[in-house]
């Protein structure tokens, strides 16, 4: 995958964490493309996992301090796509499926569709109240 303009948010907290997102999944890809091990896949994904939860942290973060509406929605859909990173990792792991391209699309998919979706939506209600606070501020 390659990153494109379209995919940012403007928050750059979050567009510099989507950047790290796209890195990792494209590491998954070299990683199979390649030939690893699933071990290494595997863990690989578990990198992918955990720096996930980082970065839904810091959303969940913003929309709790910035008290946005949508946070129930969006948070429910963070827990559904870490479940389903999760269990991609331990199937991997234990054997039960070989990475292959079908996996690639999901992690694909989940990022881009999640990006463009929530995350969009997030961003416009941070970039709409952090700018009159500022600006209310002073600064």
């Amino acid at each position: 995958m390659r990153w494109k303009d379209e995919y940012l948010t403007q928050v750059e907290e979050i567009d510099d964490q989507h950047r790290r997102l796209f890195d990792l999944i494209n590491g998954i890809y070299d990683m199979m493309r390649l030939g690893r091990g699933q071990e290494a896949i595997a863990e690989a994904l578990n990198e992918l996992h955990d720096f996930t939860r980082f970065h839904f942290g810091t959303e969940e973060k913003f929309m709790v301090d910035s008290n946005y509406n949508g946070t129930d929605p969006h948070a429910a859909e963070h827990v559904r796509l870490l479940d389903q990173i999760h269990n991609l990792r331990i199937e991997v792991r234990d054997g039960r499926i070989v990475m292959s391209m079908n996996e690639m699309y999901f992690l694909k998919d989940w990022l881009l569709v999640h990006f463009q979706g929530p995350d969009r939506g997030l961003a416009h209600h941070l970039l709409n109240t952090s700018l009159p606070a500022i600006e209310s501020v002073g600064l």
